[in-house]
C-alpha cells in the first residue's frame, strides 16, 4: 500500500455505542492523510421471541423492544454526531447494518474491501474483538485496532514493524509505508527464540527496502523468552515508548491461533496501543 485515501470507520449502537473519541481520533487520522473518512455503523435489532412461556412470566418481548428503541436513538445519535463532526469535504458514505443479539460484521468486512483502511475502537467488551478477527481475515484489507488516545500530541510518530520474513508479515510491511513515511523513528523487530530464522538477514532485506521508499529504519532483535511473538513485541512497544505496532496477522490458520493461541490472538485479547494488522 502506497497511499491512503478512503478510510471506513466501524461503529456500533448496542449495547455500548461507540464513544466519541473514536470518531475524532479517526478524523485526525483523515486528517493526516487528506483521507475520506466514512462510517460503517452496526445497528442492533432484536428480533421477537417466541417462546410464549417466556415472555408471560418476564415480558421479554418488552424489554426487547425497549432495547431495540436504545438502539436506533444510539444509532441516530451516533450518525448525527458523525456528520457534525466530519465536515462535508472529507465525509464519505454512511452505512447503516442492522444485526441480531451477536455482531455479524460480515456486511462490513464486504464494505470494507473498498476502503484502504478499516478503523475499529477498542472497547473494553468482546464487540471489537469478533469485528477486528472478521475485518482482519474476511476484507483483505489492513485493520488498525485503536485504544483511547493516552494524549494530546501527534500519534504514530514511533513506530515498530515486527518482522520475521513470512508472507503475513510481507503485507504488514506493504501497510506500513504510508505511516511510516510521516514517522520520527520507525524500527523493525524481529522476536529470536518463538520460532527458527535467520533474523538479521531477513531484517536488512526489510531494512533495504523501506531505505528504496525513502524510510530510514533500524533493526533490533528481541528475546521471546517464553512469550509468543505478538505479547513480546506488544512488551517492547510498551517499554520503548512506540505508538504504533504493525504486524501481519494471521501467519498460521485461523482456527489454529483460535485453539493453540498464536501472535495475532495475543495481539487482540490486549491491544494496549495502536495496532496495524494485514492479513
Amino acid at each position: 500500500m502506497t497511499d491512503i485515501r478512503d478510510i471506513l470507520l466501524f461503529m456500533v449502537s448496542y449495547p455500548y455505542r461507540t464513544p466519541g473519541w473514536a470518531l475524532d481520533a479517526s478524523l485526525a487520522l483523515a486528517e493526516r492523510f487528506d483521507a475520506r473518512l466514512s462510517g460503517v455503523l452496526c445497528q442492533t435489532h432484536i428480533p421477537v421471541l417466541g417462546n410464549w412461556l417466556a415472555d408471560t412470566l418476564v415480558q421479554a418481548n418488552a424489554v426487547r423492544a425497549d432495547e431495540n428503541v436504545r438502539s436506533r436513538e444510539a444509532a441516530t445519535d451516533l450518525l448525527n454526531e458523525f456528520t457534525t463532526l466530519v465536515g462535508a469535504e472529507r465525509r464519505g458514505e454512511q452505512f447503516l447494518v442492522e444485526y441480531g443479539p451477536l455482531v455479524n460484521p460480515m456486511e462490513p468486512a464486504r464494505i470494507a474491501r473498498t476502503h484502504d483502511l478499516t478503523v475499529v475502537p477498542v472497547e473494553t467488551n468482546v464487540e471489537f474483538q469478533v469485528a477486528a478477527e472478521a475485518l482482519v481475515f474476511d476484507s483483505g484489507r489492513p485493520v488498525l485496532l485503536l485504544p483511547r488516545p493516552r494524549s494530546e500530541g501527534p500519534a504514530f510518530q514511533d513506530i515498530i514493524i515486527g518482522w520475521d520474513g513470512s508472507r503475513s508479515a510481507a503485507r504488514g510491511l506493504a501497510a506500513s509505508l504510508p505511516f511510516c513515511r510521516g514517522a520520527r523513528s520507525v524500527r523493525l523487530v524481529a522476536i529470536s527464540g518463538d520460532k527458527p530464522f535467520a533474523s538479521q538477514h531477513v531484517l536488512e532485506e526489510a531494512q533495504r527496502h523501506l531505505a528504496l521508499h525513502e524510510i530510514a529504519a533500524s533493526v533490533e532483535e528481541v528475546g521471546a523468552t517464553g512469550r509468543d511473538a505478538g505479547k513480546a513485541l506488544l512488551d517492547h512497544c510498551g517499554s520503548s515508548g512506540a505508538d504504533l505496532l504493525i504486524m501481519g496477522a494471521y501467519g498460521h490458520s485461523k482456527t489454529r491461533e483460535f485453539l493453540l493461541g498464536g501472535a495475532t490472538r495475543s495481539i487482540l485479547d490486549d491491544p494496549q496501543l495502536p495496532v496495524l494488522l494485514a492479513h
